[in-house]
C-alpha cells in the first residue's frame, strides 16, 4: 500500500470513529431513564388502611311536642290524692316504660312517668333513666318548660348527694306557703302523699339536693 493509500485509510478510520463517537454521545444525550417510582407512605403512621369509615353514631333527639298538645287549664286540673288503680294502663301496663322494663310500682319513676301520662294526655318524653336525670334531660332536650315555681302538674326532681338515683314526685296542690306532692317509692309505699314547704323543696334532707320542676302540663 502506498503512502497516499495509507493516509487516505487512516482519514477513513479517523473520520469513522469520529462519527461513531458523536452519534454515541447524541444517543446517551437523548436517553432518560425512567423515574424511580417513589416509596408508598404509610396509612396513618403505619396502620392500615380501613375498608371504609365507621359511620358517626346517630343522636337520638326526642321530638319537641307542641305547646298546644300540653296546654292545660290549672280549673281543670284534678289533684290525685289517692293511688290509682291498677287496672288503670298508664301506670301499669306496658304501655308505661319502666312498667315494661320491669321497674314498676312500688317506684317514683314508674308513678311519675304514669302521673304526667294521666296529666297530659299522652305518653310523656320524660328521661327513661333514674330520677335524678329527669330535670338534666329534660332541659338538655327542651322537651318541657321548666324551673324553680311549683305548678299543678310538675314533676319535682331530686338528686341525692351520696349519689343514689335520686326522686321524683307530682306537684297536686300548692297552697299559701306548702306544696303537696304524691310519691311513690321504690321498695316503700306503692302511693303516699307529702306536704313540702315552698322555700325548702328538699325536706329538710341533707342529702336531698333538690334539681327543679318539670312542667308536663304546659
Amino acid at each position: 500500500m502506498g503512502c497516499g493509500s495509507l493516509y487516505r485509510f487512516i482519514s477513513f478510520i479517523t473520520v469513522f470513529l469520529l462519527l461513531a463517537c458523536t452519534i454515541t454521545a447524541i444517543s446517551a444525550a437523548m436517553y432518560e431513564p425512567p423515574a424511580a417510582e417513589p416509596e408508598k407512605q404509610a396509612v396513618n403512621d403505619g396502620a392500615t388502611e380501613p375498608d371504609a369509615l365507621p359511620a358517626e353514631a346517630p343522636t337520638e333527639r326526642p321530638t319537641l311536642p307542641s305547646v298546644d298538645e300540653h296546654a292545660q287549664s290549672t280549673q281543670d286540673y284534678t289533684p290525685r290524692l289517692t293511688a290509682p288503680d291498677e287496672d288503670d294502663p298508664r301506670y301499669y301496663s306496658s304501655d308505661n316504660i319502666f312498667y315494661a322494663a320491669d321497674y314498676g310500682m312500688p317506684n317514683c319513676t314508674c308513678y311519675a312517668w304514669g302521673r304526667a301520662y294521666e296529666i297530659s294526655g299522652e305518653k310523656p318524653e320524660l328521661s327513661p333513666y333514674d330520677a335524678c336525670t329527669w330535670y338534666d334531660y329534660n332541659s338538655e332536650y327542651e322537651i318541657y318548660d321548666y324551673g324553680d315555681e311549683p305548678r299543678q302538674g310538675a314533676i319535682a326532681c331530686w338528686a341525692y348527694a351520696d349519689g343514689g338515683s335520686g326522686h321524683v314526685a307530682v306537684v297536686e296542690e300548692v297552697e299559701d306557703d306548702t306544696v303537696l306532692l304524691s310519691n311513690s317509692a321504690y321498695s316503700g309505699d306503692t302511693f303516699y302523699l307529702d306536704t313540702v314547704p315552698v322555700d325548702d323543696p328538699s325536706q329538710g334532707r341533707d342529702n336531698w339536693i333538690f334539681q327543679g320542676y318539670i312542667y308536663v302540663d304546659q
